[in-house]
């Protein structure tokens, strides 16, 4: 028989928060193996004495019969000294070392709950705070590391006997689940008037039933109540009810967005969108993403804004007991729009005082720790695709392969290094860079970077070894409260994954928030600082997603960004490979009449485009060496359409003179700028309430002529426009293969939202032979730039250290 010996095993992934260190036990158990097992840090480890045999089917074991939640992404193995263990025993969790750590996202409630909440003989029945070891809040919750009751939030909540007994039960699922709680020792539901409103509102509710009848008796008759839920407060209201939206509307000052849905489960989706296996999946899932599907003909002003409704299912049991009272209801963020979402009382109870327009709030005693949005999901190409990174998914890090492998195509060959602004896009460092690189290059630590992501949508992200920790949504930097809370994050993100950064990475763009916090940083650290182009970081994240070692040709189309060249980028064709890309085409320059203005009033893209196809713009410039090749999409037809319509209105003539005299004018390739554009010529929207606006209804347009060909002359020109764009990539592509021997493809950008645009392009590469990518776990949208810088500055500071 083979001698007993101890390991050391230490595993990394998801393996915190979701009771992992009581699931090893029961396996301990099972196998008769002595031992212990201990949250360190970020990671699980795990001492045990036995044979190596017998260790290894343990160690098989736990693999395969992991927890849904949990993910192992690495196992180590190391022989210690001969350790006599007489049980096996979870200890107290230790700080642990300067290894990269991993935290759980906030998990939606489980089946098992799900189903003990409508049990009227289990002791929980009803608790709109039931939870176990494998589902409850998560990140939203905790203070620090490792995952243990007291370094989060539940701290405040002392365990009753009951709940005692089931936590040191090993043979109880609620073994070790830290988010314990039940009706005498959790979190209970509380309620606020709001002595403001317009009506009678009850004050003197006990109770969460008493609480949710009143809620949905409100709710019912067109009011607006605030709901604390996991990542912070909600608006409520009922969809189909025209005064209780318009309300809405008003108190978040958003005109025309739609605003998403919550549905009490799948059933009742289908009753109102078209849904597939892979949608209905992730309704299901334990992140609750909002997911965008096609709605059916329907009756009610508030769907019919979008040929999508964002429809998601509750993910805590307070939403379900709600709902079972009156569903679907309108989950809104609260806050006036663009600005941060509401998470503790005293925002809501002010946001309340100055709004008599919400009738009260419910809330509870349960501190959110940290805002996290909930997150937006669509199927495209049969394939979930991320357009809002938030709740359910950060802080979980996506694992970036930078080793050193060799180009392995022996026929491609371009210089990256050519300095012509036109086409080099790599990435730009501090004249000074090499000798701030010494202490990295010198320092035990690993390389921990900072990404600061971009200007809207943003989301940053740090990187410890190949680990990129990517945060939660945190929208457009243009607000002092945003930029605020996006600061305090970054300190808290460093701080709960043990992050010092040694290098820091930016956009290119000289007045965005985020470059000049970056430069502050760099400089209060003495740390070197890498930019990287707009548009080279959108092809980069997909390259970091997809494991792309191999040169590929990226496209990259959105609304707007800073080119090296001084000009406003959004139509681009690169040549990327690990930090280095070349620009070889974009969309044809035109001049664009500046400022905020133009991206929200489409008309005066519209005109723009009018006075370039009037001064000979679908002329073929002659090639020059070195220099891009201009793309032109042909909308001749479009313009002879929407030409005099948009001539004729009064300040046109005002337009059309800065264009001429070039008055506050800028060269712009943007693709977004196209969309916006045709969207005002064809007549169907001339002017953006928000972002994309125009866009997604040109879109919109375009799919009701793909259902019903040849019924109206607008739609019919808006798909044609599609098909052109459409072809336009493919031929570029069939080009640059000819030229370069490239077969992958990249697609991403903002405008690559656009599904039947996507999946246009997909179908058509894929019949030339191509081989596309795009984003999935990090948005197309600028939601994914962090991603992207993250890479560059890997490869880049790798390469520089070579040096």
């Amino acid at each position: 028989m083979a001698a007993k010996q101890s390991e050391r095993i230490k595993l990394w992934g998801i393996v915190q928060g979701v009771g992992f260190r009581p699931y090893v036990a029961k396996i301990a158990d099972k196998f008769n193996m002595k031992g212990q097992v201990l949250n360190i840090g970020g990671l699980v480890e795990i001492t045990v004495t036995d044979t190596p045999l017998r260790i290894s089917s343990f160690i098989d074991e736990l693999v395969r019969s992991k927890p849904a939640p949990a993910e192992i992404v690495h196992i180590k193995r190391e022989p210690i000294k001969y350790c006599d263990f007489d049980t096996f025993t979870i200890i107290k969790s230790d700080r642990g070392d300067n290894e990269a750590a991993m935290l759980p996202a906030d998990l939606a409630i489980c089946p098992d709950c799900l189903r003990e909440l409508y049990t009227k003989t289990d002791p929980r029945y009803q608790h709109p705070f039931i939870s176990c070891m494998i589902c409850g809040p998560r990140y939203t919750i905790i203070d620090k590391i490792p995952y243990d009751r007291e370094n989060t939030a539940m701290m405040d909540f002392s365990m009753c006997s009951f709940c005692k007994n089931q936590y040191t039960d090993l043979h109880d699922r609620r073994y070790h689940a830290q988010t314990i709680s039940c009706h005498n020792c959790g979190p209970q539901l509380l309620w606020k008037e709001n002595p403001n409103a317009s009506d009678t509102v009850i004050s003197n509710l006990e109770g969460d039933s008493e609480i949710l009848d009143n809620a949905s008796k409100i709710l019912k008759n067109g009011g607006i109540i605030a709901f604390k839920s996991v990542g912070g407060y909600n608006l409520l209201a009922d969809p189909f009810n025209d005064k209780a939206t318009a309300k809405l509307r008003h108190i978040k000052n958003r005109e025309s967005k739609p605003f998403a849905v919550m549905f009490r489960d799948v059933d009742q989706v289908k009753n109102y969108c078209s849904i597939d296996d892979i949608e209905e999946k992730l309704l299901n899932s334990s992140a609750r993403p909002i997911i965008l599907l096609e709605h059916k003909e329907l009756p009610y002003e508030e769907i019919k804004k979008s040929r999508f409704i964002g429809s998601f299912l509750p993910s805590f049991a307070a939403q379900y007991i709600l709902l079972d009272r009156i569903s679907p209801l309108i989950f809104t963020s609260a806050n006036i729009s663009d600005m941060p979402m509401i998470k503790d009382e005293g925002e809501m109870i002010e946001m309340m005082n100055e709004n008599p327009l919400i009738d009260g709030m419910i809330y509870n005693a349960r501190q959110i720790r940290v805002r996290a949005d909930d997150s937006v999901v669509r199927v495209i190409d049969g394939q979930p695709q991320m357009i809002r990174r938030s709740k359910g998914y950060a802080p979980v890090p996506l694992y970036i392969d930078i080793s050193d492998t060799k180009n392995n195509n022996n026929d491609f060959a371009i210089n990256f290094h050519q300095n012509h602004p036109d086409t080099n896009s790599s990435p730009v460092s501090d004249s000074n860079i090499a000798k701030k690189l010494k202490n990295v290059k010198n320092s035990t630590d690993p390389l921990m970077i900072l990404a600061s992501g971009s200007q809207l949508k943003n989301s940053f992200a740090v990187t410890k070894e190949n680990f990129v920790y990517m945060s939660q949504f945190f929208g457009d930097m243009d607000t002092v409260e945003n930029q605020n809370l996006y600061s305090e994050n970054i300190d808290r993100f460093c701080g709960l994954f043990r992050i010092k950064p040694n290098a820091v990475v930016c956009d290119m763009h000289p007045l965005y928030y985020t470059t000049g916090f970056a430069e502050n940083y760099a400089k209060t650290y003495n740390l070197p600082l890498i930019r990287v182009q707009h548009h080279h970081a959108h092809v980069a994240s997909v390259m970091a997603e997809n494991n792309l070692s191999q040169p590929v040709i990226g496209i990259s189309f959105d609304g707007t960004g800073y080119g090296t060249d001084g000009c406003i980028w959004g139509g681009e064709i690169f040549i990327c490979h690990k930090s280095k890309a070349k620009r070889i085409a974009h969309l044809k320059y035109v001049d664009m009449i500046g400022g905020d203005s133009s991206v929200r009033d489409a008309r005066r893209s519209a005109i723009s485009y009018i006075h370039a196809y009037d001064n000979g713009y679908l002329k073929n410039n002659p090639s020059v060496e070195g220099h891009c090749k201009d793309i032109t999409i042909d909308i001749s037809d479009i313009i002879s359409f929407g030409r005099k319509s948009l001539l004729d209105q009064p300040d046109s003539k005002l337009i059309t003179a800065a264009l001429n005299s070039g008055v506050n004018t800028v060269r712009s390739s943007s693709m977004g700028r196209l969309f916006d554009g045709v969207s005002a010529l064809l007549g169907i929207k001339n002017h953006n309430d928000y972002e994309g606006q125009c866009a997604v209804m040109l879109e919109d347009a375009a799919s009701f002529a793909k259902k019903h060909p040849r019924v109206d002359t607008v739609s019919d020109l808006a798909l044609q426009f599609h098909n052109k764009v459409i072809d336009a990539i493919v031929n570029q592509c069939i080009a640059t293969r000819k030229k370069y021997g490239l077969s992958q493809i990249v697609l991403t950008g903002g405008t690559f939202q656009n599904k039947i645009l996507m999946e246009g392009v997909l179908e058509k590469l894929r019949d030339c032979g191509f081989i596309p990518y795009y984003n999935i776990s990090v948005s197309p949208n600028d939601g994914g730039i962090a991603l992207g810088q993250a890479y560059v500055a890997m490869h880049e500071i790798q390469d520089l250290l070579k040096k």
